[in-house]
């Protein structure tokens, strides 16, 4: 920007001529209508740049507004998927292979039951046996005595 030190001539002031002052003034003059031109073109363009102005950030908060309602769906998509994932990794047997999250009670009643389990399967097991050998003693105090018969007739 062009003010009075810029157009002053290198020397001494006193000694300049009065044209040159004269033009001095009239440079100075045309500097300030210079000015005045460049104030009202700025206002011209703020005044026509506004609205487009005002648009551009209506466009930018509308913009914003969408992201954010993405960023929510994304959020609750997140959320059911992840519940979801919980849900099927929260069944029993996922819980009952690790002894050291279940509490005395719950491992207590399983103990309770594997016992009662193995119980059963011995008393089937004696009970399969008693009847085996029920059935052999039967045979054989049936079975030797006609034996012992049979020998004998034989032998008469």
């Amino acid at each position: 920007m062009l003010d009075k030190e810029n157009l002053r001539l290198p020397g001494n002031p006193a000694k300049q001529s009065p044209t040159f002052m004269e033009s001095s003034r009239t440079l100075m003059e045309r500097i300030r209508v210079l000015q005045h031109q460049e104030y009202s073109l700025q206002a011209s363009i703020t005044k026509t740049t506004g609205p487009n102005y005002r648009k551009l950030l209506e466009e930018k908060d509308e913009e914003i507004e969408e992201l954010k309602n993405k960023l929510e769906h994304y959020k609750e998509a997140y959320e059911a998927l992840k519940a979801k994932n919980d849900k099927r990794n929260s069944n029993g047997d996922t819980y009952s292979q690790f002894p050291s999250n279940q509490s005395i009670k719950h491992r207590m009643a399983k103990t309770i039951k594997q016992l009662t389990r193995e119980k059963k399967r011995e008393a089937f097991q004696y009970f399969a046996l008693c009847s085996f050998y029920v059935a052999l003693i039967l045979l054989t105090v049936h079975v030797i005595p006609l034996g012992i018969l049979f020998a004998l007739r034989q032998l008469k």
